[in-house]
């Protein structure tokens, strides 16, 4: 039997590799899963560069890569954190706002597609159960 930790691991792969197949269609096919993943961890609020490594759990200086990158292709900007001038605030440009709406309807339709197969009643379950409280809340 496969351990939770490999299906959830498969099953996030699936949706992943839908969105970066579906990237390309969308015209954001130089976007690498690196820099999607970092891409994934930034909502609404800046976010400092030492609280992105924590959560993709990469180093600082790879965060720095991935952000100059970003920075490059014109989807995110830097601000300077209103508590500290020394800590570099990371957020989505406004073109990176645009990719991630894209992002989001391609998200959401995987899990339409998702549906055709497993059925509506067990992904609503499957949410139900993820939406759960887990230690870590």
């Amino acid at each position: 039997m496969k351990s939770l930790r490999v299906l959830l691991r498969t099953r996030l792969e699936w949706i992943e590799e839908h969105l970066m197949q579906n990237a390309e269609k969308n015209g954001y096919g130089y976007i690498t899963p690196s820099m999607a993943r970092l891409y994934s961890y930034l909502g609404n609020a800046p976010v400092p560069m030492s609280e992105l490594a924590r959560r993709l759990k990469i180093s600082r200086q790879a965060v720095h890569q991935l952000v100059n990158e970003g920075i490059h292709s014109g989807f995110l900007e830097l601000l300077d954190s209103p508590n500290d001038k020394r800590v570099k605030m990371v957020q989505l440009s406004q073109e990176g706002q645009k990719m991630a709406t894209v992002a989001i309807a391609e998200i959401n339709k995987a899990e339409e597609e998702l549906k055709q197969y497993i059925g509506v009643e067990n992904v609503q379950e499957l949410r139900r159960i993820l939406e759960l409280k887990w230690p870590e809340d």
